[in-house]
């Protein structure tokens, strides 16, 4: 009895939550899934589609480099024969950053030095969780890039083995 009281208090005391290693992070990342809650509604929806696409890299220096594309995306003929609407449309349907990054337990903050709408006020903290080969993301609240509403995001990334030379 002693022994198993003793093995539960042990198990009580190891924190749910253990904190990230950066070496853990560093390596490609590639989009698995994405979705928002609307804060003022509740509202859960996938922001960039149902399947978008999309990397993510942390670099051993601090520094990281993203972009991530919405599932329906215009597919013009040519860049010869593109349209100014599709030219809009492409832009509005992605999101691309650099910048460099810092990890601190489960805190992970962004520093943007180059995003593709000039737009730097957006979420740049997130709690992560990596779980084997699976990144969870969620992001402090801020305006979501479509509409502006104010939103939670979520995003969860699979990592992707080292291209073989």
């Amino acid at each position: 009895m002693k022994i198993a009281t003793f093995a539960s208090a042990l198990l009580l005391s190891i924190p749910l939550s253990t904190a990230a290693a950066e070496k853990d992070l560093h390596g490609t990342w590639k989009l698995v899934s994405q979705s928002q809650k609307v804060l003022d509604t509740g509202e859960v929806r996938a922001g960039r589609g149902s399947a978008p696409k999309g990397y993510v890299t942390f670099g051993s220096d601090g520094r990281l480099m993203g972009m991530i594309m919405n599932d329906k995306r215009p597919k013009p003929e040519s860049v010869a024969k593109m349209t100014d609407q599709q030219r809009l449309e492409l832009f509005n349907t992605m999101n691309a950053f650099a910048g460099t990054y810092k990890l601190e337990g489960n805190k992970l903050t962004y520093r943007f030095e180059l995003t593709h709408n000039e737009v730097p006020a957006r979420a740049s903290t997130r709690e992560i969780k990596i779980d084997g080969r699976k990144l969870t993301m969620v992001n402090e609240p801020g305006p979501a890039t479509m509409d502006g509403k104010m939103v939670q995001t979520t995003t969860v990334w699979e990592k992707v083995q080292p291209a073989k030379k």
